[in-house]
């Protein structure tokens, strides 16, 4: 069976906020989608980064499960092991 990836295309604000732009299934439709969007408001401004990210579907990433560190959710392996 052939391994299925999806290239998922986010950007961060340099405040740290989030956003998915979408999910393609190639990572040229990604790039593709940062020139269409790279103009606008909200993504246009100084300090913003995108990223693409490839993911395999039909796989588990996050195995560890999180816990909540000052209102936000974080990774499991990311807190310090004395504070788990």
């Amino acid at each position: 069976m052939s391994v299925l990836m999806v290239f998922l295309l986010w950007h961060t604000e340099r405040c740290g906020d989030e956003k998915l732009i979408g999910v393609y299934r190639t990572e040229e439709n990604a790039l593709a989608a940062i020139e269409r969007v790279k103009d606008k408001p909200g993504f246009s401004e100084e300090g913003g980064n995108f990223e693409i990210a490839k993911y395999e579907l039909d796989q588990d990433h996050w195995t560890d499960g999180f816990v909540r560190v000052e209102d936000f959710n974080v990774p499991f392996w990311f807190h310090p092991p004395d504070d788990r």
